[in-house]
């Protein structure tokens, strides 16, 4: 059995240095992150008494939603309470990335098989990846309780708090793990380890907007850093509960490793005919063929999480909001009710931009894998690309539109609404054209960048939700907010100019027609 671990150390070695600047990226923002909403709060809130007048007033049900309630009114408490759910979410997300990439993509793209052939063991890769993982978070954490005791937080709420998102991110990563060893493609394990993350997440709003702790909040991680209760009595003992379910997790993942073939997955690959069906002769059917498991799990799982929100919006009939800042946008949106359906459904809106820059890189991958044998075919390059954008624009729009109509049937069910329908569909539907800018972009470094089109994408569409947060907190000024399009279809702004949905189309189009026009001038191959 310790042969199957040979080579791990310099496994090790090998992925830290071909991701250095990942993970570079990865050490330092959550520390940087918490370093800025440190400062901010300590400016804002000079006293404590500042901090009962005016910050606790800001904390409404729309934001104890998303976060949770406030365990300790003070500065430290403040910071804890505001950027635990952002840290998990990053150290989750690159988590998930780092795991997937040198996992199952590793065996998709033949890495894996060269490795086994010379010095590593079996189980060398994956137990590389976990330990650099946890390694990476590890560090990442103790950078956050630097900065937080360096300005002035106490020590062991703060050792508290890091402790709480980095059990929380390692968990989401080793689950990550466990998915690449079910799937043959690395596409389906990042979906699906995605998907497990945003149900996890799902499950943590809709707790809190119930007001109370399910029983199994304690195996969610996202509700870790809040349950460990940082600078409100300490409860170091809950991390046993990580400890011993990551411990079973990475084990269960080692297991099942050792017990399948190499490139292969649990979930057995479905084996094709041995000539193409009536449906398989053109452009769009191969477009469909490859796209279609992404797109019906993000319809699908849209679908029914919109209408549990809608119809759990019944609880917010009786909340009345504390934040004299909201208020005025409170009252324009129809009441606390519709307040927190527009806002989340914002939210949804948002993440929906990121099956569009993965609907961009399934065409990207397309190219690599079989664009010299179609091209090679009487078939233009435009009708290739023109196939694939059906899904990154008209699934995308299809996705924002089932959420906007699940949302509304499922608030006309619990609240008895009978406008609520049509309101919430138009109201998310007029996301769409901010949507299709994202896929614009994706497009444009498609033709442009291919190699580097979907770290580029994910990175912009990052710094579009840092500018909205940071707009949200007054830390940028509207000039630099506008530069993202959300800012253009936010409800969080009093008004909006009648020419946006219009301007986002035709810069949609625009980056489209260029990215189009810059793929037919450079070789399929770049």
């Amino acid at each position: 059995m310790r042969g199957c671990f040979h080579g791990a150390l310099s496994l090790m070695k090998l992925y830290l240095r071909q991701n250095r600047f990942f993970t570079l990226i990865w050490l330092l923002l959550p520390a940087i992150w918490t370093a800025i909403n440190t400062v901010s709060s300590l400016v804002l809130f000079p006293t404590q008494e500042a901090l009962v007048e005016m910050g606790v007033s800001l904390i409404d049900p729309l934001t104890e939603a998303m976060h949770g309630p406030l365990l300790d009114v003070s500065i430290a408490g403040f910071v804890t309470w505001r950027t635990k759910v952002f840290l998990v979410m990053l150290g989750g997300i690159f988590s998930i990335v780092y795991m997937i990439r040198h996992t199952r993509l590793a065996e998709e793209e033949g890495k894996r098989g060269l490795l086994g052939a010379n010095v590593a063991g079996i189980l060398a890769p994956l137990a590389a990846a976990l330990a650099n993982m946890v390694i990476v978070n590890a560090l990442g954490a103790a950078l956050v309780v630097v900065a937080m005791t360096a300005l002035g937080l106490g020590m062991v709420g703060s050792l508290a708090h890091c402790l709480g998102f980095f059990a929380a991110a390692s968990v989401v990563g080793i689950l990550a793990g466990l998915a690449a060893q079910f799937f043959v493609s690395a596409r389906a394990a990042r979906g699906t380890s995605f998907g497990l993350f945003g149900l996890l997440f799902s499950l943590h709003i809709l707790w809190n907007v119930s007001g109370r702790h399910h029983a199994f909040a304690y195996l969610n991680p996202m509700d870790w850093p809040l349950l460990i209760h940082p600078f409100a009595g300490e409860r170091f003992y809950l991390l046993l509960i990580p400890l011993a379910l990551g411990g079973a997790l990475a084990a269960l993942s080692t297991w099942l490793m050792a017990r399948r073939d190499v490139g292969a997955g649990l979930v057995p690959q479905r084996s094709g005919r041995a000539f193409a069906g009536p449906g398989l002769r053109s452009l769009s059917a191969l477009a469909w063929r490859v796209q279609k498991g992404l797109f019906l799990a993000w319809f699908c799982f849209y679908a029914v999480l919109s209408f549990m929100l809608g119809w759990a919006s019944y609880l917010m009939v009786n909340a009345v909001s504390q934040a004299a800042a909201l208020t005025e946008l409170i009252e324009r949106l129809g009441g606390m009710e519709r307040a927190f359906l527009t806002l989340f459904l914002y939210v949804f809106g948002l993440l929906i931009s990121v099956y569009v820059v993965m609907a961009a890189g399934v065409l990207r991958e397309e190219e690599k894998n079989k664009g010299e044998t179609l091209l090679s075919m009487p078939v233009r390059r435009e009708r290739f690309v023109l196939s694939h954008m059906v899904y990154i624009f008209g699934g995308s729009a299809a996705i924002v539109a089932a959420s906007g109509f699940c949302a509304g049937l499922g608030a006309t069910v619990g609240t008895g609404d009978q406008g609520a329908l049509a309101r919430l569909f138009f109201e998310v539907a007029g996301l769409i054209p901010a949507i299709w800018a994202v896929g614009g972009i994706a497009i444009l470094l498609f033709g442009v960048l291919p190699k580097w089109m979907t770290g580029i994408s994910y990175g912009l569409l990052t710094l579009f939700v840092l500018m909205e947060i940071f707009w949200e907190q007054q830390q940028i000024p509207p000039e630099l907010y506008a530069l993202s399009p959300f800012s253009w279809v936010t409800p969080l702004k009093a008004a909006q100019p009648p020419y946006a949905l219009l301007a986002l189309c035709a810069a949609a189009i625009a980056l489209t027609g260029a990215g189009l026009a810059m793929c037919h001038r450079r070789d399929a191959a770049l």
